[in-house]
Formats: C-alpha cells, structure tokens, sequence
C-alpha cells in the first residue's frame, strides 16, 4: 500500500524522490504521515506521504479511508497459501489490477495469518486418515 501512495504521489508531482533535475512544479514532498488501517487481519500502521500544497489525493485510499478491501486480503491470502512468494505477489496484483502494493505490505497481510495456517498444518491427524490411506496402499500394492 505505502508503495502504491508513493507511486501516485509521483505521478502526481511528475518526478521521482531526489530527481530535482526533472522536477516541473513548485509542490514537493512533504514527508509522512501515519494511518492506521483496519484489515480483516487486524490493524495496519502505514506511513501515508504528503505533499507541501496539501493537493495529493490518493486514489488507491483516499483521504479518511480507514480500511483496505477484504476481497484483496483475501486474495493475496490465497496467493501465498498456494506458495507464491510476497514479490510474486506483489507482481501479479500490480499486473492483474494495475495496484501498487509492496511486498512489506504482503507480508504484513500473511504474517496475520501464519500463526494459524501453520497450526493447522502441524496438528495431528486423526487415526482414521492413518487407517485410510494404510488401507488404500494394500490395495493399490495388489493391483
């Protein structure tokens, strides 16, 4: 998210960071300010940058919008669990949607996650999977 703002905010301003040389407008960076989002994962601090004239509008999260959409969430959730890596991510959101979203902000999505994605994968199955497939193995040896 925070990388998304700062593309737009360059695209607004019409130069990168430290590129004065193509710098066409008396607006400039101002630093940044913090938000906290709130996500179906819980809360997010994000830095939101500003500019000196006080005209950016971030389209991507406008001004007073405190939260991010749950169907993205979910979808980069699904992504990593299907083993993409928070730059593959990255990526195919930005391909896809045309959205601008770091890999930190990926990451901070999944890392709610995984405490739960992974105690669930670590807990013990009970006995009849065991007897199942030991079932189905005699039989396929036999075959």
């Amino acid at each position: 998210m925070e990388g998304s703002l700062e593309s737009e905010l360059d695209s607004e301003l019409g130069y990168e960071p430290y590129d004065v040389k193509n710098k066409a407008t008396d607006n400039s960076r101002n630093g940044h300010s913090k938000k906290t989002l709130r996500t179906s994962m819980g809360k997010v601090d994000i830095e939101v940058p500003r500019d000196r004239n006080g005209e950016f509008e971030p389209k991507i999260l406008p001004k007073n919008q405190t939260s991010i959409s749950q169907d993205m969430e979910n979808k980069i959730i699904s992504m990593y669990a299907k083993g993409m890596s928070t730059s593959d991510i990255e990526d195919h959101i930005r391909d896809i949607y045309g959205l601008e979203i770091s890999d930190t902000t990926v990451s901070r999505i999944t890392d709610k996650v995984l405490p739960a994605a992974k105690e669930w994968q670590q807990r013990p199955l009970e006995s009849i999977y065991f007897l199942q497939m030991t079932a189905f193995s005699r039989c396929c040896i036999w075959l």
